[in-house]
Formats: structure tokens, sequence, C-alpha cells
């Protein structure tokens, strides 16, 4: 801003944006005052003032851009919190997962786990919904605090009981933590290795068992085989990254292919948490 100051001089003011806390505001500014009838004012004065106005300008530009910014950035969850997630091996079209009688995932597709939802420790009671005449399965939870927990359904029917998995987080962010949760009963015991046979990654996982293991990040496929053989059942692709976590579901094959599984792989999510 460029004003007249009486005694014929001239004062300058930069004004720039301040950040205090989460909110801006333009409460600081640089204040020059020079003697109109000095050489060095009479000589800036044509050029101070389109520059004042840019830099003003500038000001108000970075502050329109950190309100942006803030805006990208969803709160972080409350360290107490808990993490539970969904996978149904067996339904027809798409599911609805409530907590607590409240709406939190919607369209969930079979043989597919859904994001972790972030809970408080306690107990909650956890409905997943299908479609039409699919059916409906409701589960007690008790979730102790900084845990995550996977939770699979065989199918939606009324006789159909749950498992539950305690998940392993990932403290080494230069690895990948990568879980395998074997969800075919009928298959037996099974091994994982890399799909050239040469490499064992899990042993004589059980169904109805998981396990972990932190590994670099890197792309590779894996192979599901009968524990202590070399024969692929199911193969998927995975391409890992530091830090993640990532999923490996072993689920049974179609009717009629022998004794044919499915493998899917998957880099673990978490729902949007907005603190409401």
């Amino acid at each position: 801003m460029l004003t007249g100051i009486p005694g014929g001089s001239v004062e300058f003011k930069i004004t720039s944006p301040q950040r205090q806390g989460h909110v801006q505001s333009h409460s600081r500014f640089i204040t020059f005052t020079l003697p109109m009838k000095t050489p060095v004012a009479q000589l800036l004065r044509p050029f101070l003032a389109p520059l004042l106005f840019a830099l003003s300008a500038t000001g108000f530009a970075s502050h329109a851009a950190a309100q942006t910014l803030g805006a990208l950035y969803d709160p972080q969850p409350p360290a107490d919190s808990a993490y539970v997630r969904v996978i149904v091996v067996n339904a027809e079209g798409p599911m609805d997962v409530q907590l607590d009688g409240k709406p939190r995932l919607q369209g969930l597709t079979a043989a597919t786990a859904s994001d972790y939802m972030v809970l408080k420790a306690g107990q909650h009671q956890l409905k997943v919904q299908g479609s039409g005449k699919s059916g409906s399965a409701e589960i007690p939870l008790e979730i102790i605090a900084g845990r995550s927990v996977t939770v699979a359904l065989p199918s939606l029917g009324a006789d159909s009981k749950p498992l539950f998995f305690a998940d392993k987080a990932n403290t080494n962010k230069l690895k990948a933590v990568l879980t395998i949760y074997h969800l075919a009963p009928k298959a037996g015991a099974i091994d994982t290795l890399t799909a050239d046979g040469n490499t064992k990654v899990f042993s004589g996982v059980a169904p109805g068992t998981s396990a972990s293991l932190a590994v670099n990040p890197i792309s590779i496929e894996l192979q599901a085989s009968k524990a202590g053989e070399k024969t692929a059942l199911a193969k998927a692709p995975l391409t890992m990254a530091q830090g993640l976590t990532y999923s490996l579901l072993v689920l049974p094959g179609t009717p009629g292919d022998g004794d044919k599984l499915v493998m899917k792989s998957s880099a673990n999510a978490l729902e949007r948490y907005t603190g409401k």
C-alpha cells in the first residue's frame, strides 16, 4: 500500500499473511517511510507502487492457497481408535455394512476386503446386509484400542460363523507387510510360493487362519499350493510399496473345478475419517 504522510513523505506498507494455528491473519506488515524530497524516494516512487501491489497480491494468493491446502487434509483418527474390516466370501450382489445401526460402507462385493472402519474401542454391533433375498448377518464385536481386526464371513446364511483375525501393523517403513488369509475350508493346509516355485513365502497355513510377514516392497507373482507341493492351485500378481500393508486372500474355487482355488491380492485401505 502506498500512502502520503503529512510533512511530505511517502509511506510504503507491505502486508503479509501470518499463520495462527489453522487461521490465517494479515496483521504483520513492514513499513518504510521516506521523505518525499529525498533522491531515493523520488527515484523509486514510479517503481515501488506497482511492485508493492504485486507483493500484496502475492500475499493474498498465498493466503488463499494455504486455506485450500488446509482443506485437503482430514484429521487423524484418535490414538486409541480401533479398526475393523469385513470380508464376505460368498454372496450375490453388493452388500452394505452397518455399525451400531448406522450405515458405514456401501457396495461391498463378495470375496473382497472392505476398507478398515475407524471405531472407538469397546463393544459394537456389526451388520452386513445383502442384496434382495441374500439375507444378512449380525455380529457382536468387542474391539481393543489400537488393534486392527478382519471379520470374515463364509456367507450371509444363518449358519455362517464369522472368523476373526488380528491384523499385523507395519512398524518398518522400509518394508511392506503381507498377510495371507486362508478362507477355503476344504482346501487343507497350503504353502505360498513365488510363481516360479523357487521361494516359499508362507508355509503350512491352515484353513481359517492367517499369517503375516514383513517383506521387501517389490512386484511379484505368488501362487498357492498344497503344503509340501509346488503345483499351483491359484496365482495372483502383487505390487508393493514401502510402509504399506497388503492382503492375500485364498478363496474356494468354482464348484466342479477340482482342487483349484482363487487367490486375490490387494493393498489395505482405511475409510475416510472426518472426525464426525
